[in-house]
């Protein structure tokens, strides 16, 4: 009797196989003929699971998200909110790490002309923006900060990642993970001096 496939594992694999492809060389090297082939499996066998390579696409996006939302629920230490574990975890210091902001930023070419793939890039962002927002409800460091003040706080922060995470993906060599971690401790210095002064 053969072995059950479990259907959402075999496509979450392929997901996997898409996001290496695309962090490798971008959104168009993850044709389903080449994911099939780096999968192990016909393009007809990948063609089951996804209608298309835009249909692989967002599955490759959301899983990279997931991802990353796995790595920062796992940053924060038992008992307690730490907002600077929560952006390190997002630092390009790990393979894996930087493999999700590629497909990213890969998924930010799709995005700018279709729709749907903006309003999943927007909705992830204000996603992460509320789970920066409710570390920082919970972070002792900014206890003083207003309901009002901590999502324009997590904007700022979040913006901050962004930048940092764009110049290490580009220019690795001038960033290397005691500068990145660094950057980030800085922000977060800066931002508790601004509220001080004012």
């Amino acid at each position: 009797m053969p072995a059950a496939i479990d259907h959402d594992q075999r496509r979450l694999a392929l997901a996997e196989v898409a996001a290496d492809l695309v962090a490798a060389g971008g959104a168009d090297a993850a044709t389903m003929r080449a994911v099939a082939q780096a999968a192990g499996f016909s393009t007809k066998a990948v063609t089951h699971y996804f209608a298309d390579k835009r249909a692989l696409m967002l599955l490759t996006y959301r899983h990279a998200a997931l991802s990353s939302q796995a790595l920062t629920d796992a940053s924060q230490p038992v008992g307690r909110a730490d907002v600077a574990a929560l952006l390190h975890s997002l630092l390009p210091i790990d393979a894996k790490v930087e493999r999700n902001w590629r497909v990213w930023f890969s998924f930010w070419g799709l995005a700018i002309a279709d729709p749907e793939f903006a309003a999943e890039q927007r909705d992830r962002v204000r996603d992460f923006v509320g789970r920066i927002a409710a570390i920082l409800a919970s972070d002792p460091r900014f206890a003083d900060l207003s309901a009002e003040e901590r999502p324009a706080l997590a904007e700022d922060l979040l913006a901050q990642l962004i930048g940092i995470v764009t110049q290490v993906v580009f220019d690795r060599e001038q960033w290397p993970p005691k500068r990145q971690i660094g950057a980030i401790d800085r922000a977060l210095l800066r931002s508790a001096k601004a509220r001080k002064s004012s």
